[in-house]
């Protein structure tokens, strides 16, 4: 386990998006810090990326093209004890967390079924987003995904949708209400965060990402929230860095994963680094 650096440290790594990774005269891969939207901005990639991407071997993300991976997703999100949300949460916050959907139009009912963390995964993102993703259009990772299939190239994955389920799944009960009232609580800051997140990508300052990753202003149980960071952030590091090694050895790979992983002591490419990669900002 490779623990969360304290905030007062120096963060490495910090700008960049893309980065060249090589060692022992192997052919160099790429490592791509993406953000899991639909903007279609997103899709401009630039010269610097898209050629090497064009020229890799072999595509990875953090997950596989499993056709069964969302249904498996929706249904984790559901509660199977037959209770329903607000039994949960209780009816004043649940009544804030109705109040909250309504920009997404969603009506209580639909909530309702939902295991509480799983609101995590749409009250955080402005409605434009959510309003892209119900149309069906693509983040950046799935975009990418597909053209590497496109392009005929293979496509492999670095988790699986059990595992990234797991990592909400071992919060308990009373870290997920924590989690939906800190959430609810910092509702009308919710989308200007969000923009200024999608800005600091869009400058390649990943190390803002990180920042606001480990912001624990307007949390309410911080150590149930640091746990939950490490769950999210610093063991999956390892465990991607440990499952890129053979499309390392082999060279020519990009592999593309969420840029909050990138930077910081126990990021993906300090752990590269310190196992003898030479890591190269590309842009």
């Amino acid at each position: 386990m490779v623990a969360a650096p304290a905030a007062a440290e120096e963060t490495r790594f910090t700008q960049g998006v893309f980065w060249k990774v090589e060692r022992d005269g192997r052919p160099a891969s790429h490592v791509f810090g993406t953000i899991h939207l639909s903007d279609p901005r997103l899709r401009e990639l630039p010269e610097q990326v898209r050629q090497p991407f064009i020229a890799a071997h072999v595509a990875v993300f953090e997950l596989p093209d499993d056709p069964q991976g969302p249904a498996l997703m929706t249904q984790a999100m559901m509660l199977s004890d037959g209770r329903q949300l607000d039994e949960i949460l209780g009816p004043e916050l649940f009544a804030t967390v109705a109040q909250a959907a309504t920009r997404y139009n969603l009506p209580p009912q639909a909530l309702r079924p939902l295991k509480p963390w799983a609101l995590s995964l749409f009250l955080v993102a402005p409605p434009a987003e959510m309003a892209r993703k119900a149309r069906g259009e693509k983040s950046l990772d799935e975009w990418l995904r597909s053209e590497a299939q496109r392009r005929g190239k293979p496509v492999h994955g670095l988790e699986s949708y059990r595992e990234q389920i797991a990592v909400f799944n071992e919060m308990t009960e009373a870290e997920q209400v924590a989690m939906v009232r800190d959430l609810v609580a910092d509702s009308a800051k919710a989308e200007n965060e969000f923009a200024a997140l999608f800005q600091a990508y869009m400058k390649s300052d990943i190390g803002a990402i990180l920042d606001q990753v480990n912001d624990m202003s307007g949390v309410s149980d911080q150590e149930a929230a640091e746990r939950f960071r490490q769950r999210l952030i610093y063991d999956r590091n390892v465990t991607m860095v440990t499952r890129m090694q053979p499309y390392l050895a082999d060279g020519q790979a990009f592999i593309a994963i969420g840029a909050a992983h990138l930077p910081g002591e126990g990021g993906v490419l300090d752990l590269l680094e310190k196992q003898g990669y030479r890591v190269t900002r590309v842009y």
